[in-house]
């Protein structure tokens, strides 16, 4: 007998399965179907801007992945917009 290969998402997660049947539940959809509507109305986050030598990630200013130099005040001030 032939196998039907079927994409499959396996998600380890306490509140997916719980939040997915009381969606489910309360609108009829299937779980494939809430699972395919939000992830049509996911939109990620902005690339991370450059500021001088480092990159902005939420109210911090860290080094890009992989560099790994010390930073003068001066740089630091700069980038912080403090001259």
């Amino acid at each position: 007998m032939l196998r039907r290969n079927v994409p499959q998402l396996n998600i380890r997660s306490a509140l997916a399965p719980e939040r997915v049947r009381e969606i489910s539940c309360r609108t009829g959809m299937t779980v494939t179907e809430i699972v395919e509507d939000a992830l049509r109305g996911y939109v990620p986050p902005v690339e991370p801007g450059r500021v001088g030598p480092l990159v902005r990630r939420g109210p911090l200013l860290v080094f890009p992945a992989g560099r790994k130099r010390k930073i003068k005040l001066f740089e630091a001030n700069a980038a912080l917009g403090r001259d």
